[in-house]
């Protein structure tokens, strides 16, 4: 009988001791509360320092990318001072009629990518390609001069606008270049988040962010964009 009573309570102990142990969900909550939500503006102030980083944004959706929902831009003031986010298999493709304009909160890792004079010379090998295959160099005034009118520009008018395109994005990345040399500089640095995760904010996550967020920093000038800006254009 005495046995029996302390085998009672023996397991009475350790169902006590279990249920007073604390709870992993709670634990979850606290590290979570602890996180910095950063607005745009914040990020942009030191995104240099935070490359490889997993950081957690607030911004307005600026735009989603057609081709796919493959990035976004987000802003909190100006949509002049963007961020470009793009989408992995983590997170999905972003859809335009779900987020567009809306106010979300994304988490991702800060992801630099470094146009240098080595990135020049291929935009250039690829730009003599195009040239030769168009058979001869293309002016932006006579691409503009086919295009009168309005009418809507065949295949070959198409290709031509490409070449001005890239000639016009060559032209801009070496001038570019050019000036940082003079600050020590060999390269160019755009700057994107690899979104693994979002939301959109009800009014109640709102004003959880807001209290969340440091206050406003002074932000760089212009706003970095995802290293696909570079290559291919955010249409």
């Amino acid at each position: 009988m005495i046995k029996k009573l302390f085998l009672l309570l023996f397991v009475a102990a350790v169902f006590t001791a279990c249920n007073n142990a604390p709870s992993t969900e709670t634990e979850k909550v606290t590290v979570e509360d602890e996180v910095e939500v950063l607005t745009v503006d914040n990020l942009l102030a030191d995104i240099d320092k935070l490359v490889g980083k997993e950081v957690v944004i607030v911004g307005t959706v600026d735009h989603v990318c057609k081709h796919g929902g493959g990035k976004l831009v987000i802003y909190t003031d100006s949509p002049e001072n963007g961020l470009h986010v793009m989408a992995t298999d983590e997170s999905g493709k972003f859809r335009a009629d779900e987020i567009s304009d809306e106010l979300i909160q994304v988490t991702g890792i800060v992801d630099e990518f470094k146009v240098d004079e080595a990135y020049v010379v291929e935009k250039e090998a690829k730009l003599a390609e195009m040239i030769a295959k168009n058979g001869g160099e293309v002016k932006a005034e006579e691409v503009e001069e086919e295009h009168h009118g309005g009418d809507f520009p065949d295949t070959d008018d198409k290709h031509k606008q490409e070449i001005t395109g890239l000639q016009n994005q060559i032209a801009s990345l070496k001038a570019t270049l050019e000036e940082l040399k003079a600050e020590g500089k060999d390269h160019i640095s755009y700057y994107s988040v690899k979104c693994s995760t979002y939301k959109v904010l009800e009014q109640e996550d709102k004003e959880v962010a807001e209290e969340k967020t440091p206050v406003e920093a002074s932000t760089k000038e212009g706003h970095d964009c995802g290293d696909d800006t570079v290559k291919e254009g955010c249409k």
